[in-house]
């Protein structure tokens, strides 16, 4: 491979944009739902599996615990956890790392640090 071709091949690397894995969000059903419910749930994660997605699960989980990933899968408590981890996977379309960056990006305000008061 001559030196042209190893430059042009490490700039292809850096500016072609890399292929996103397909993410796939389902929500466990009730714990007193249905067999069929239930069936359907199972069948719809066998799925996103098989296909290869990023499957993301919405669980019962305690208000403490943060998203977890076992086994190929992220379980998140709420709905708020598993969107912002879905828009970080997603594309932006502002030409920043992801959605949600493009969402974080987009916020007005100012972050103030916070600062130690005199005791009086």
């Amino acid at each position: 491979m001559s030196t042209l071709e190893r430059r042009l091949a490490r700039l292809e690397d850096v500016l072609l944009p890399k292929p996103r894995q397909p993410v796939c969000m389902l929500s466990e059903p009730a714990s007193d739902a249905s067999a069929e419910e239930w069936a359907e749930y199972r069948r719809q994660v066998d799925e996103a599996t098989a296909r290869g997605d990023f499957l993301i699960l919405l669980v019962p989980m305690k208000p403490t615990e943060s998203p977890r990933t076992e086994n190929g899968v992220t379980y998140c408590g709420t709905e708020l956890d598993a969107l912002a981890l879905k828009a970080s996977m997603l594309p932006s379309k502002r030409g920043n790392k992801s959605a949600l960056d493009d969402v974080m990006k987009s916020l007005p305000g100012n972050v103030f640090r916070p600062v130690a008061q005199a005791k009086l």
